[in-house]
This record gives structure tokens, sequence and C-alpha cells, in this order.
């Protein structure tokens, strides 16, 4: 195996990795920032869209490795990766395995913690729709009283939409 092609390999694996861990802080900050009371959402909006951004480079990052493989001969999946390292010299195949075994391992911490964040998102989203509920049900039985004294039931859309 040419040693170009080595080198090309664990470079791509090493900007994996690194792009992987840059999403794996911002997923992070995400979290802390859905926890907060005083989230807006303009702050998530900007987070969502680093995170974009972010998924851009690492489908870069995948489609670099695809077209890798497949210059080297190999299928572009996991069968493909796997035949490539077991092509390697021993000792720059079990140096190329561990930078592997790194990007599934941070892969897999990325995932988790971005099925976090979606069930944060998903319980804050119930929440409110549940207390925009309980508003709309409870806004047309605001009791009030007329000019003569007496108590009623205020009909606040029906007003609101007089005034």
């Amino acid at each position: 195996m040419p040693k170009l092609s080595m080198q090309t390999f664990k470079k791509l694996l090493l900007q994996s990795i690194g792009n992987l861990q840059l999403l794996s802080k911002l997923l992070e900050e995400e979290k802390a920032f859905l926890q907060k009371p005083d989230a807006t959402p303009e702050a998530l909006e900007t987070l969502t869209e680093r995170k974009n951004e972010l998924l851009k480079l690492i489908q870069q990052d995948i489609d670099r490795r695809k077209v890798f493989l497949e210059e080297q001969g190999f299928a572009a999946d996991l069968e493909g990766i796997e035949g490539f390292l077991t092509h390697l010299p021993a000792d720059v195949e079990n140096s190329m395995r561990r930078g592997w075994s790194q990007l599934v391992k941070v892969l897999e911490e990325v995932q988790k913690a971005n099925s976090m964040n979606g069930r944060l998102i998903n319980r804050a989203t119930q929440h409110f729709a549940v207390l925009l509920n309980t508003f709309q049900t409870t806004q047309n039985k605001v009791k009030v009283y007329n000019p003569a004294g007496s108590s009623g039931n205020l009909n606040t859309l029906g007003s609101l939409g007089k005034a």
C-alpha cells in the first residue's frame, strides 16, 4: 500500500474526528441552553445554524472518505474500510484501527447527545402545547362584573375583536 494513501486516510480520519468533536461540544452547549428557563428562540436558531454548518462539514468528510476508498479499489462502506485496513502493514493497521475506533466512538457519543437534545426539545414543545391549550381553554371563561354589578363570563376573543 503506498505511503501516500496511508497518510491521506490518516488525515481524513483526524479531520473527521475533529469535526465530530466540535459537533459534540456544540451539542453540549445546546443541551445546557435547552435547560435554561430564559432560552430564546433566536439563540436556539443560532445554535441550529452552527450545527447545520458542522453537519455539512461532516457530510463532506464522509464523501471524501468514500471517494478515497473507491480510488483505492474498495467499496465505499464499512466492508471497504475493513478491506483497506487489512491491506495495511501490521503496525500501521493497528494505528489506523485505533483512529477508526475513536471516530466511531465519537460518532456514537454525538448520536446519543443529539438524541437527548431532541427529547429535551420535544418535552419543551409538549409543555408549551399544554400551556397554550390551557390558556385557550380558560380565556373564554374569565369572570368579570358588568356595569350593573352582576358577574358573568367575558368572551375575551369577542371582546378583543370589538376593541
